[in-house]
């Protein structure tokens, strides 16, 4: 907020009893109120698409290491799991998070009250990667029979620690501030982690295994995409989406 003072000095001349005066007179500006926030006009909007390509030999998959976790690994008999923090298909990146970073205006979005859920299950949180809106329930589940706790490192929303200590539980919780990407870990099992990306918008979507990915209802504009991956980083394009228009975008990464 602008602060304007505006000083006007006046002196009258005389003899030696004449004396000086100041005057200050002072205005603050105020700030316009803030626009509600509008509707999406739905015969207007638009549909961005798209494809993250892998170019170059993919490389290979972490593993989880359960040596000296006999309840973990009994669960997984065929040997230590990949932990699906890479994958590629046919030149295709899957788990890439997509989403508007830039450009949105004054528009209201509706919040889903359907939890966006998060499981653990074989000591692996699934799926890894995963999706909400700012104050949807982030619902945390334990499929297995031995505790685990999930661990969120938020670093603009209050990062939180719960425990599940019994299989079949489950406890929610609510990120009230965007942020991509959050990681999260089980404290319990050194290997377990998972991603959040939380949104004010409902424009993000996770590629595939063909990895294709679709932001539906845009309203037009001009925006930043940004696509995120765990091991790979993130890629940006603009973007300009007119009525009723369908834009088809294609995001490269590599390794190193």
């Amino acid at each position: 907020m602008g602060l304007v003072v505006s000083a006007l000095l006046s002196a009258c001349g005389g003899g030696s009893d004449d004396k000086s005066t100041a005057g200050t007179k002072t205005k603050q500006a105020t700030a316009a109120p803030a626009q509600p926030a509008k509707p999406l006009d739905l015969t207007t909007v638009g549909t961005i698409t798209g494809t993250i390509r892998f170019e170059g030999p993919a490389p290979e998959q972490s593993v989880a290491q359960l040596s000296g976790w006999s309840e973990c690994s009994a669960q997984h008999p065929q040997g230590n799991p990949p932990a699906g923090d890479v994958l590629v298909a046919d030149g295709k990146l899957q788990n890439a998070m997509v989403y508007i970073k830039d450009g949105l205006g004054n528009w209201a979005f509706a919040v889903p009250t359907e939890p966006a859920t998060m499981d653990q299950k074989g000591c692996v949180f699934i799926p890894r990667v995963l999706g909400a809106q700012i104050g949807q329930p982030l619902k945390f589940l334990n499929s297995d029979p031995m505790a685990h706790n999930v661990h969120g490192f938020a670093q603009k929303a209050s990062p939180w620690n719960i425990s599940l200590s019994v299989k079949g539980t489950s406890r929610s919780v609510k990120v009230d501030k965007p942020e991509s990407m959050i990681e999260i870990k089980c404290d319990i099992h050194p290997w377990m982690r998972a991603y959040l990306g939380v949104f004010d918008h409902p424009y993000f979507a996770l590629s595939g295994a063909d990895g294709s990915f679709t932001l539906k209802n845009v309203p037009p504009g001009e925006y930043t995409i940004e696509a995120w991956h765990e091991r790979f980083g993130t890629r940006s394009q603009k973007v300009t989406v007119g009525a009723k228009e369908a834009k088809a975008i294609e995001f490269a990464f590599q390794q190193g």
